[in-house]
């Protein structure tokens, strides 16, 4: 979900630049009504503020999914014995397989972690025993 804010925040911001340019234009040239001036800088502020609050909310979302898939992470260490398969976490975390992928690919360059590519495409990530009981 919060690519989604990500996405829309992002094409919402860019968007009120329309309507900041369009009231710079007329301003600057003065072929515009002081209402039509005002009303782009006001649309345009509105769409940056929608913008900004979308930008930051997709970003606190995308730590919350983190710190669960996080935990599910360590839950499924501890209970197979650092064994993680990328269907499994998938699974577990409600999440897309792309994702579970990048997610330990992301982990495994902090930690000392192993990888088997299967051959039926699902690939097992084992961590060391060291992470075992953190």
């Amino acid at each position: 979900m919060f690519r989604i804010k990500y996405l829309l925040g992002a094409l919402i911001s860019v968007f009120s630049l329309v309507y900041l340019l369009f009231g710079i234009a007329g301003w600057v040239q003065g072929s515009a009504m002081y209402m039509d001036i005002l009303t782009c800088f006001l649309l345009g502020s509105a769409h940056v503020i929608i913008g900004g609050w979308l930008l930051l909310s997709s970003r606190k979302d995308f730590r919350i999914e983190n710190r669960r898939v996080d935990a599910i992470l360590h839950r499924m260490i501890l209970a197979n014995a650092g064994r993680v398969i990328v269907t499994d976490l998938a699974r577990h975390a409600e999440i897309p397989e792309y994702d579970a992928r990048e997610f330990l690919e992301r982990r495994s360059k902090n930690d000392v972690v192993f990888l088997l590519e299967g051959r039926n495409g699902s690939d097992v990530f084992f961590f060391a025993q060291q992470y075992w009981n953190n």
